[in-house]
């Protein structure tokens, strides 16, 4: 019982990450499980949906089918569905019923693309892991199979100026109110050429000219493995961070001007290089309960985005004893002593006590307990997609650019940052008055 969630969310679920990351690019994308999976994808997850076209489809998995291990009905649906649709590749990736059958995604996926001639991916989800690690799924199939080994017949600009691709770039992590257009923009001002922006206005074909990219920008820990694998192939350094306030804009230039010229990798807030962009398992930490700080500020949330507001609050507003909370199960290698790495209600509820701010999506709110005065911590909302969807949409602020510094300074020496109804109690309000 431990892992029950009474009054916190859940972060989006491996399979949407997928979605997520593939929204934009032409494929058929399918989810493998009973209907109402869809739904709650693009109800929640998904602000592109009524905005920009895509394949997403659930399967219709029913009972006889998983009883009597009928694959073949979704070979031929997906196939079907394909033949009407001419898709640039297939994507197939399982609910929880599916994973205890046991179905061998991978082993459709090739029966699919033999049939076809269509590159088809299969993903071994189970709807229980969160996006950060379907994301990873996507990079590391989708940039090893379609970025091309360079040969010599590539054509690579000869530019003294600085290209970069950013990784990581989903609504999940970044909403549709802004951010990702403050991000370009910050690269345009810095000078800086944006080759591809995976992938929030990118196509597959810009993808498969990651190549061309001096510098790869991890902008969410759910791409991780997509910087690992352009460094294996081309070498191309991969710098982890955020221009989120006034010294890391600064700071992340520098950084990836350093990783352009010599080649390595490098941390937004650490003086350590990374001599190689290690595989993910080895990114997934081990940061406990037993090891973790007590009392100060805590950040909750996926880890490059925290390690950013925590960067703003040291080097710009000079607070002290700033910790992480990371749900995620990818520490990007952001997290240090006296961080934690923890999923379950019980536990974030131990790291926050006796904590005197908290930073987080508006739902963790709930968990918090009061000193021995009667006083909760300081909390301040930074509503985040991927957690409570698009309730709170609206205070999602711009964390993009120089203006996240100010912003948070006023949340800092504000009192209680509260919201007292979500975007969709403001929809549903008039039905309400009605009854």
């Amino acid at each position: 019982m431990k892992q029950v969630a009474r009054v916190l969310s859940t972060y989006s679920a491996d399979l949407f990450g997928i979605c997520s990351v593939l929204y934009e690019l032409g494929g058929l994308v399918v989810m493998h499980d009973a209907s109402g999976c869809n739904s709650t994808y693009n109800t929640h997850d998904e602000p592109r949906w009524y905005d920009i076209e895509s394949m997403i489809y659930i399967s219709g998995l029913i009972e006889n089918d998983v009883i009597l291990g009928n694959d073949e009905k979704l070979i031929s649906d997906v196939i079907e569905a394909a033949q009407e649709t001419n898709p640039k590749f297939i994507a197939i990736s399982a609910a929880l019923i599916p994973l205890f059958m046991s179905t061998d995604m991978k082993g459709i996926a090739r029966i699919i693309e033999k049939r076809t001639g269509i590159p088809t991916f299969g993903f071994t989800t189970n709807a229980m892991d969160t996006y950060v690690l379907g994301g990873n799924m996507v990079y590391r199939e989708f940039l090893d199979r379609f970025c091309p080994a360079l040969d010599g017949s590539q054509a690579i600009s000869d530019s003294s100026s600085i290209s970069v691709n950013l990784l990581g770039v989903t609504p999940l992590d970044f909403s549709i109110i802004g951010n990702v257009e403050a991000l370009k923009e910050y690269f345009k001002d810095c000078g800086i050429e944006v080759n591809c922006c995976m992938t929030m206005g990118c196509t597959l074909s810009e993808m498969t000219e990651a190549y061309k990219a001096d510098v790869n920008v991890v902008c969410s820990s759910l791409a991780l493995d997509g910087a690992r694998i352009l460094n294996d192939k081309y070498g191309t350094p991969a710098v982890l961070g955020l221009p989120m306030g006034k010294a890391a804009c600064y700071e992340l230039e520098k950084l990836i001007r350093e990783s352009a010229v010599d080649g390595k990798s490098r941390l937004l807030g650490s003086a350590d290089e990374i001599t190689c962009i290690p595989p993910l398992e080895h990114a997934k930490s081990s940061f406990t309960l037993r090891d973790r700080a007590k009392g100060g500020t805590w950040i909750i949330g996926e880890a490059i985005n925290a390690a950013g507001i925590r960067y703003v609050l040291e080097h710009d507003l000079g607070i002290t004893e700033v910790h992480i909370l990371c749900p995620t199960q990818v520490d990007a290698h952001m997290l240090r002593e006296g961080d934690v790495m923890v999923r379950d209600e019980a536990d974030i509820e131990k790291v926050l006590k006796g904590a005197k701010c908290v930073i987080a999506d508006p739902i963790y709110r709930r968990i918090l307990t009061r000193d021995e005065n009667g006083n909760l911590p300081h909390f301040i909302n930074i509503p985040h997609e991927a957690y409570s969807g698009r309730m709170y949409r609206s205070h999602i602020p711009t964390f993009i650019g120089t203006g996240f510094t100010d912003w948070l300074t006023s949340k800092v020496n504000a009192d209680q940052d509260s919201i007292g109804i979500n975007d969709i109690m403001k929809i549903n309000k008039p039905y309400r008055k009605n009854n």
